[in-house]
């Protein structure tokens, strides 16, 4: 498997490379995992049962990588790759993001006709308004590139109907399967909530910076204040660049008694976050299928989301959230007051999130990943 990104370092699209290794390797299989080398991280360690090869690159923020950085990640690992494909003999190689994963991925099945499918999971796959503006010079370039991974892979996996609609704008031709995110079923269990707490709590969980939209959340804020028929808090969970942008926003609407910025929390903390929470919140410009907003509708929570790839796949709105157009305050703000208001709804709202995603439980994710290898593999045996 390629992936620059890893636990803890980078967002959901490591996680998805963490819980398919680790049930993959459950089932018996062999498996390899090559990401990029931070800090003083060991170079070599096994996780879960499979194997993590850190590779040299360059990368100075945990939370964010920038593209020079990633293209040095997508170098060393297409080196790396080869090399080591030379003992391992690998009979199938899972990209995770064509760019910027999948250079080796695209040299192993050229030179030593090795498979390859590669995973969807947002930014790598080409959109007309990205964030940031710049995305929109670079997406130009690398089209060509992408184009070209995506057509010599045996597979090309999307994580959501709208992400797999949105990679058809680049190529019309290219045939995508849809396999969702999950999320780890026995780690998200729900709590018992009250339908009138004194205090409301609202959850957020990402990476601090502008994509993730959390100024949109700030900038709703004071539009709610007269609003509602409880007290509410705005706990945010999670660091990055954007952090004391986003702080001093808080402070000049003088909102620093509604909100609370608790920074990087532990995965393994991170469910007693969501037990402790009432209503969870994704203000997010895009994605692919959140994988927060699946442990939260694990843990009974309703969602506030905005409508981005994979959302109106999780949530309908009024039946288990609501939704609001990216970037809108004002629509943002009425979704707040609605659940924030809502009482039993609410309640109700969480117990239907809790059923809605059994079926998304990692182990079901990662048995339909290896029933498409063994329609590849048996294919090339033909």
């Amino acid at each position: 498997m390629f992936n620059h990104e890893f636990p803890p370092i980078g967002g959901g699209g490591g996680r998805v490379s963490y819980f398919l290794g680790k049930h993959f390797a459950a089932a018996g299989h062999e498996v390899h995992l090559i990401t990029s080398q931070f800090r003083n991280y060991p170079k070599r360690e096994e996780v879960e049962g499979f194997h993590v090869h850190r590779v040299r690159a360059l990368r100075k923020n945990p939370n964010v990588c920038a593209v020079h950085e990633m293209l040095t990640y997508s170098i060393s690992s297409s080196i790396y790759g080869l090399r080591f494909a030379k003992q391992f003999k690998p009979d199938i190689v899972q990209v995770f993001f064509g760019i910027p994963a999948g250079g080796g991925a695209y040299l192993l099945q050229k030179f030593r006709k090795t498979p390859y499918a590669v995973f969807l999971g947002g930014r790598d796959v080409p959109r007309p308004d990205p964030d940031p503006p710049y995305y929109r010079w670079l997406y130009m370039l690398l089209k060509p590139m992408i184009r070209a991974i995506w057509d010599n892979a045996a597979a090309v996996v999307s994580c959501s109907d709208d992400l797999r609609d949105l990679a058809h704008l680049t190529d019309t031709d290219v045939n995508i399967d849809v396999i969702p995110d999950g999320l780890d079923w026995k780690s998200y269990d729900p709590s018992q909530r009250n339908a009138n707490p004194q205090t409301v709590r609202c959850l957020a969980v990402g990476r601090l910076i502008p994509r993730k939209g959390f100024q949109f959340l700030i900038r709703a804020l004071p539009k709610i204040l007269d609003k509602t028929e409880h007290k509410f808090e705005i706990e945010i969970v999670g660091d990055g660049p954007y952090r004391d942008e986003l702080t001093k926003l808080a402070e000049n609407l003088g909102l620093t008694d509604y909100i609370r910025f608790t920074g990087t929390v532990l995965y393994e903390e991170l469910p007693q976050k969501y037990r402790e929470a009432d209503i969870f919140i994704l203000p997010s410009l895009s994605e692919g299928m959140p994988l927060v907003v699946l442990d939260a509708m694990g843990t009974g929570l309703p969602i506030i989301a905005s409508r981005v790839e994979g959302i109106d796949e999780l949530v309908e709105d009024g039946v288990n959230g609501a939704l609001f157009n990216t970037a809108d305050v004002d629509e943002l703000a009425q979704c707040l007051i609605k659940l924030i208001n809502a009482g039993e709804k609410r309640l109700e709202m969480g117990k239907t999130n809790n059923e809605k995603v059994k079926p998304y439980d990692w182990k079901n994710i990662a048995n339909a990943y290896l029933a498409l290898y063994e329609n590849i593999l048996t294919k090339g045996k033909l």
